[in-house]
């Protein structure tokens, strides 16, 4: 397995070449090592869990290069799939590690099935939680031409998350706030309740 997951983490770096800080290569290893820390404690999987915290984010670039176009959850599920076809995984480790790609982002209205895609789950949104998140909040901002802060929006619910209406704020009212409460593993809320500094951050 350590020669497979070698082989993997090569080919994965080929997708975040010139990727922006804030879904970047050092974002991946933060998820892949959150991961294993709740992998172990609720007993899943952790071949299918490290290989799907390698492979997570792998069309996130295009993602953002699209302003939102295409949903790399989805879109990274297959990429995923197609990438351990090739190296002949079977087809329970295929279908296990796609699960857990597709479920892990937070906008999806796809809910993790399995222990490992809430393992993944879990990991990815704690790594959006505290000063990292903060920061990584900061840096899409700037990647996409947002604001730090929008007075003329009437809605902040109405503006678009790839665009100059879109602001940090609105981030935090639409997504980090919530995201304590939107763990599934008895560990993953363990680790967001003491990560989590935004309570009266606005």
């Amino acid at each position: 397995m350590k020669t497979d997951l070698n082989k993997i983490e090569k080919i994965a770096k080929r997708y975040f070449v010139g990727a922006n800080s804030c879904h970047d290569w050092d974002h991946v290893k933060r998820v892949c090592d959150i991961a294993f820390i709740i992998g172990r404690e609720e007993k899943a999987n952790l071949g299918i869990v490290a290989i799907a915290s390698l492979l997570h984010d792998i069309k996130k670039t295009e993602e953002m290069e699209q302003k939102g176009q295409i949903f790399h959850a989805l879109s990274g599920a297959q990429e995923a799939a197609k990438i351990l076809t090739e190296l002949r995984f079977s087809r329970g480790i295929v279908q296990g590690v796609k699960h857990c790609i597709e479920a892990h982002r937070y906008r999806n209205n796809i809910k993790p099935k399995t222990i490992e895609a809430k393992v993944l789950s879990d990991a990815d949104k704690i790594d959006a939680l505290g000063t990292v998140g903060v920061g990584r909040s900061l840096l899409f901002a700037g990647k996409v031409g947002a604001r730090l802060y929008n007075g003329d929006a009437k809605d902040i619910y109405q503006t678009s998350m790839y665009g100059p209406d879109d602001t940090l704020y609105r981030e935090y009212m639409v997504k980090l706030r919530h995201l304590p409460k939107r763990m599934f593993t008895k560990t993953g809320k363990k680790i967001a309740r003491e990560s989590f500094i935004y309570e009266g951050f606005y």
